[in-house]
């Protein structure tokens, strides 16, 4: 029983001593995940979180004038139930830029633009952002979505043949989309974080700069 009771006593002893020599790092370690996360709290703010998807929206709209947005399928019926497998052939690809002249390019280097202002306090150019947004989904549902449906003369050359928009077209226009919320967003933000402050403390320091302010009434000592 005395050495049940002094194995106890030494197991105790040795847990003590590991918990103080470990003590001192835990803390550290504790208190550097606290400043990180009150850094991160502070580095990333709700408009640096939209503008950080801005600026990738507006890069998938700029490199999607670089990659097929239409093809003509041809002879689809034969392949019906094995697309997974062997799709069927495409002819007549086209990039997307081609179709509008290459105009959503500049649209996108002008969406990186209006973004880096607005994030310096220029909150209206989020709202030009979103309207860049919207002079590209107007490009893509007016000007491409009916020039690549259009089978053109490969439906004269092929029987069956059948036009489908493909990855550029759908990724200019999800992106075009996301500016276009994005932007409003962004703007709002903006607007609020560099607002003027109408919390209680900016109400006292203002009623304190008023009084000192105030002007000494005249009649004071005569009524005295």
């Amino acid at each position: 029983m005395d050495g049940l009771v002094a194995l106890g006593g030494f197991a105790g002893g040795i847990d003590q001593r590991l918990s103080r020599s470990l003590g001192g790092p835990m803390l550290a370690v504790a208190g550097a995940v606290r400043a990180a996360v009150r850094a991160g709290e502070r580095a990333l703010t709700p408009s640096r979180a939209v503008g950080a998807v801005v600026l990738a929206a507006a890069i998938a709209l700029g490199a999607s004038q670089f990659v097929d947005y239409r093809g003509v399928e041809i002879g689809g019926d034969l392949y019906e139930g094995l697309e997974s497998i062997a799709p069927a052939p495409q002819a007549d690809r086209a990039v997307t830029g081609s179709a509008h002249a290459y105009l959503l390019l500049p649209v996108a280097v002008a969406a990186v633009a209006a973004l880096a202002f607005t994030l310096r306090g220029r909150w209206q150019l989020g709202r030009a952002v979103a309207l860049l947004g919207a002079i590209g989904v107007a490009v893509s549902l007016l000007v491409d979505r009916p020039k690549g449906l259009d089978e053109g003369s490969a439906a004269l050359g092929f029987e069956g043949a059948q036009a489908r928009l493909v990855e550029g077209f759908w990724v200019q226009l999800s992106a075009s989309a996301v500016l276009v919320a994005c932007g409003l967003l962004l703007a709002a933000y903006v607007r609020a974080e560099h607002a003027p402050r109408t919390d209680g403390a900016g109400a006292r320091g203002r009623a304190r700069r008023a009084g000192r302010e105030r002007p000494a009434d005249p009649t004071a000592g005569a009524r005295a």
